[in-house]
């Protein structure tokens, strides 16, 4: 068994390098292309999305490891590891490159380096700030325990040997619940630092993901190409000729009134002005974004007959799959994570039965693969979640938009960054959702009995916090995609009800 594990885990990391460069390649901008351009920011791209993808494909090594004959694989040790990679990565490596790649190109790469340096210091330092200190006052896990004098005359508590503890358990002359005080190490507290921001991520990008990724394959499908007669074909070129001529009249009117805002004297007026101008620019850009977008689906119209129409029929059969996946984890949000009796226990473990029952019926290798293709939706549909709710909702973040043959190297940085730290969040919310299934894991260890109970931590995750932002949000969303018809900005809509005023 363990022979066979390291050979899967092997494979798997070969699979994603490969995966990883493939996108690389596919998305990369073509003035960024080829290794002799940025090079180190394409290594830490690579190294950085394999990370994203390895944390969550080590969960069904995991639960496979945990039911394996003989001591396996030392999870324990590969868990803290990449854990602190990541760390490294997100805090380092990743965000050194992005300020030097932005640097500006025409200094010489000492003054670069500095610039960079200066930038990834402040960065640093307000990380570190953060962990340590938050480290010097949260490191203590309450752990409930609960002892019976009937069931046992000196109770076990099993807890890592290497990290101390400084509480004891009170005496047994009669039942009694207690807490220890549990000391965690400083890896597992890194675990649980990036999770908590990571979490902030997912409940926003997860819940919008897991809506969005089945409907817009399906609107894909609906608003597929369709053959265009020759008059129709010109009619559209003329309109979109039309709405990049007003777009570009647009972008010369914000340019010259963000020069104006600059000249208007008074903090107050001047910070207003700038604002307005900023919010419009804003909308400009996604006006320019949606104008290419049907530009490029024209394209596709006018070469109908050359695009397999299989792949629309194709995706419309993934979004509908899709849809049942993200009604199935709504679900078992709902049964399993949110609804719970006053004894704390859930309404239903749903999946986790399933996942059981097949494990017992001696189909473990398809309990692994089910469980591992859930894990990976989950995170693909927090990507999804990124880049949608980044076109919403622009102000929050840069738009950083990944496009096939369109894509920066700081657009690339941005988002293994991001995901990164997102991909934390989702492996514990994983091994949340299946605890039952993954119940003697490495990973499940370290979350239910350390990282949950932790000060502070605990009053988020015991009470399900997160999970129930994330089912809420999650049907917000649903019912905002469903509702709106058309994702074309406002300002893209002036353009064209003023285009049918001038033909009345």
């Amino acid at each position: 068994m363990e022979w066979f594990l390291i050979i899967v885990t092997i494979v798997m990391a070969l699979l994603l390098l490969f995966v990883n460069f493939y996108l690389l390649v596919l998305y990369c901008h073509p003035d960024d292309s080829g290794w002799g351009s940025s090079l180190v920011c394409k290594v830490f791209v690579i190294i950085g999305m394999t990370l994203t993808w390895a944390q969550v494909l080590m969960l069904p090594l995991d639960a496979a490891n945990s039911r394996g004959l003989g001591e396996g694989l030392d999870m324990d040790f590969f868990w803290k590891f990449i854990y602190m990679l990541i760390l490294i990565f997100g805090t380092l490596f990743i965000p050194f490159a992005q300020y030097y790649y932005e640097s500006d190109d025409e200094k010489s790469v000492g003054q670069r380096c500095c610039a960079a340096l200066y930038q990834q210091l402040c960065f640093v330092v307000i990380v570190a700030l953060l962990l340590f200190i938050s480290y010097a006052f949260l490191r203590f896990a309450d752990i409930p325990v609960y002892i019976s004098v009937k069931s046992c005359a000196q109770p076990t508590i099993f807890l890592d040997s290497e990290t101390p503890f400084t509480g004891v358990a009170n005496s047994l002359q009669e039942d009694s619940a207690d807490t220890l005080e549990y000391e965690v190490s400083f890896p597992v507290y890194v675990m649980a630092f990036m999770s908590l921001f990571g979490y902030c991520l997912f409940v926003i990008f997860g819940g919008v993901g897991l809506t969005a990724l089945p409907v817009d394959l399906i609107q894909e499908f609906i608003h597929r190409p369709k053959k265009l007669t020759t008059a129709e074909g010109t009619q559209k070129k003329s309109s979109l000729k039309r709405k990049a001529f007003e777009l570009i009249e647009e972008g010369n009117k914000i340019r010259d009134e963000q020069k104006e805002a600059t000249a208007i004297k008074g903090w107050w007026a001047s910070y207003r002005e700038k604002r307005r101008v900023r919010t419009q620019f804003t909308r400009y850009k996604n006006a320019v974004l949606c104008l290419d977008r049907d530009n490029e689906i024209f394209k596709m119209e006018l070469k109908y007959f050359d695009t397999n129409p299989v792949v629309w029929y194709f995706k419309l059969v993934v979004g509908v799959i899709f849809c049942v996946i993200s009604f199935i984890w709504w679900l078992h949000i709902l049964l399993f994570i949110v609804i719970r009796d006053s004894d704390g226990i859930s309404a239903s473990p749903f999946l986790n039965k399933i996942l059981i029952g097949l494990e017992d019926g001696n189909a473990g290798f398809l309990c692994v693969g089910i469980f591992g293709f859930l894990c990976i939706y989950l995170l693909w549909c927090t990507q999804k979640g990124n880049i949608k709710f980044g076109l919403r909702i622009p102000f929050l973040f840069s738009l950083h938009i990944m496009k096939v043959n369109e894509t920066w190297m700081n657009t690339f940085l941005f988002n293994v960054q991001l995901m990164l730290i997102c991909s934390v969040a989702v492996t514990q919310f994983c091994t949340k959702a299946f605890s039952q299934y993954i119940r003697l894991s490495t990973l499940n260890m370290l979350f239910s009995t350390q990282i949950q109970y932790l000060r502070f931590f605990t009053y988020l995750y015991s009470n399900n916090v997160f999970e129930i932002i994330l089912l809420v949000w999650s049907v917000l969303t649903m019912i905002y995609l469903l509702i709106r018809r058309s994702d074309k900005p406002k300002i893209l809509k002036e353009i064209e009800e003023m285009q049918k005023q001038e033909f009345k």
